[in-house]
């Protein structure tokens, strides 16, 4: 992994978990990114993503419109409490790499977000072997932060 991908870990690290009010939101975080880079090695980049966006709560708009803030705004965002709220953030940490590292226009990302979801989802598909090759290492390092710096229960 370059020294950029740890910085750009930290940089979406920090913003993600700066966006979760209470520390129950952040265990939980520390719980996804946990098990999700995982699940990404054992089932593919494509399955644990669908999973991820279905867990999210994305169908309640004022919960995708706090997903677009965070992605469009340099400060945090509350992403609010519980299960969705983690599983929010973890799409974040996701969709900042793929938008910083130039894989997905963040324009075009934040568009498609907005208005056609599926076409998001069928950019992932077609864009997953790249991704796979690319994020786990990035994934791995926010892992590792999530572990070192919020506490387990």
């Amino acid at each position: 992994m370059s020294y950029e991908d740890y910085e750009l870990a930290l940089k979406a690290f920090e913003k993600a978990i700066n966006s979760l009010p209470n520390e129950e939101a952040k265990r939980k975080f520390r719980s996804r990114a946990r098990d999700m880079v995982e699940e990404i090695y054992t089932s593919g980049f494509i399955p644990t993503f669908f999973y991820i966006v279905s867990k999210a709560g994305l169908e309640d708009n004022d919960k995708m419109d706090r997903l677009i803030m965070l992605l469009s705004s340099p400060t945090s965002v509350d992403l609010g409490r519980g299960d969705e709220a983690s599983y929010m953030a973890y799409l974040f940490i996701i969709l900042y790499y793929l938008s910083e590292r130039d894989i997905v226009d963040r324009k075009f990302l934040i568009d498609k977000l907005r208005c056609n979801r599926l076409e998001v989802i069928n950019m992932m598909y077609e864009l997953s072997p790249i991704i796979s090759a690319r994020i786990k290492r990035y994934l791995l390092a926010v892992k590792r932060l999530a572990e070192a710096m919020i506490e387990g229960r």
